[in-house]
């Protein structure tokens, strides 16, 4: 009997010792509610979810969401991250997951999220970028920072990997020896970055190129001992998942814009051909006979729209992204932008080394909360620039000339 009885008291010693805790950290988790979350999201939880967000409706598997909206706020909730401690955070989580101590603590939400593989780069505490000075629309250096697309997105990749956003600039080649593939590589190879932003996402870009040897760009601070085009040997190279796609479409000048459904509805106008790019391609060999006879080749760049601009010619297959710089330079720009797009295009991404596995996974995981939540679209619209979402398959296969001429 007295075994019994001894037995009893020890099972209900167990039983009731979580009950005993959990209240006493219900009663905590209820006092740190009532003073940071209650005069807004109603005592116990309760209100109707018009002007602040119903916590009842919370998902229960959604605690990483729930920690960085207390952290970092949303909308018109302030941010609590500099006064709320972990503890407490943790405290309200529970309150939270319990429905304010009426359900049952889940076991999935009683498990911390497993631990992130350590990132390494170049510098503790900073990812270091390798930014083009002459991008265009896309990027861009200015004396407080950068500006345009590709650099946006690496600023805002910086702060969602909670590390100090550091930019190497260089100079991007408009020559036709140049070779940006090989230049990013080079750059990547030679230590210069972590990462390189604009990659045009073609499956040639993606193989073939490691253990050849490439030029590297010029780039600030560069040492005075390295001379022009010095080579390195290049290391294999991965690249994100894309965050854009770089489209092509028609511009014309003058006051009206047709409603054009190929090239070949280009005859009749004076057109002009960017040599050198896949543009320029594409335009010779998907218009008509008569266009084609009658166009004029330019070299590629910035002033080809300029000549257009002064009347040399009145049409044209472009980069929508080549468009936006022009009229970024010249607002009064009587140039216009078809609502017409090229089937071909590319995806961009951004190019790291392959043997940096943690760092391409988390951003990969950055870019690809970025996209689903419409950032990266906000910070094009920011730069004033038609943004065009990245597409499948990711990665373009090579192009063929069957390709060339079938693709409109």
């Amino acid at each position: 009997m007295i075994r019994l009885s001894v037995g009893f008291m020890l099972g209900l010693a167990l039983l009731t010792a979580p009950a005993l805790a959990s209240d006493a950290k219900l009663k905590k988790a209820t006092g740190l509610y009532k003073l940071f979350c209650a005069h807004c999201h109603g005592l116990n939880m309760v209100n109707p979810g018009t002007s602040s967000f119903d916590l009842r409706k919370w998902s229960k598997d959604k605690k990483d969401e729930f920690y960085t909206v207390v952290r970092k706020g949303k909308r018109n909730m302030p941010a609590w991250g500099d006064v709320v401690t972990p503890e407490e955070l943790d405290l309200l989580w529970f309150y939270v997951v319990t429905r304010a101590g009426k359900e049952p603590f889940p076991e999935a939400a009683a498990k911390p999220a497993p631990a992130s593989e350590p990132v390494t780069t170049m510098e503790p505490g900073k990812l270091t970028a390798c930014v083009a000075r002459n991008g265009g629309v896309m990027s861009g250096a200015r004396h407080n920072g950068g500006t345009g697309l590709d650099y946006g997105v690496v600023e805002a990749l910086a702060k969602a990997l909670n590390l100090k956003l550091k930019v190497t600039w260089f100079e991007s080649e408009q020559e036709e020896e140049s070779d940006p593939v090989k230049e990013t590589y080079a750059m990547l190879s030679h230590g210069l970055c972590d990462l390189v932003p604009g990659f045009a996402l073609y499956a040639s870009a993606l193989s073939g190129v490691e253990g050849q040897r490439g030029a590297l760009p010029r780039w600030d601070d560069q040492p005075d001992h390295l001379p022009l085009g010095f080579q390195v040997d290049l290391k294999p190279v991965k690249a994100s998942v894309p965050y854009a796609r770089m489209e092509m479409g028609i511009v014309v000048s003058g006051s009206s814009v047709p409603a054009f459904k190929s090239l070949a509805d280009l005859e009749g106008r004076k057109v002009g051909v960017e040599q050198g790019t896949l543009a320029g391609v594409l335009t010779l060999r998907q218009g008509t006979k008569a266009m084609v006879a009658e166009a004029r080749t330019f070299n590629p760049g910035p002033a080809f729209l300029w000549k257009m601009e002064n009347g040399e010619f009145d049409a044209a297959l472009v980069t929508v992204a080549a468009f936006d710089f022009h009229k970024r330079q010249n607002p009064i720009s009587k140039l216009k932008l078809s609502d017409y797009r090229h089937p071909l295009g590319f995806n961009l991404g951004i190019a790291l080394l392959k043997n940096n596995a943690p760092l391409a996974k988390r951003v990969d995981e950055a870019l690809t909360a970025m996209l689903s939540s419409g950032e990266v679209r906000k910070i094009s619209e920011g730069y004033k620039m038609h943004y065009a979402e990245p597409k499948v398959p990711h990665i373009q296969a090579r192009l063929t000339l069957k390709d060339i001429l079938t693709i409109r």
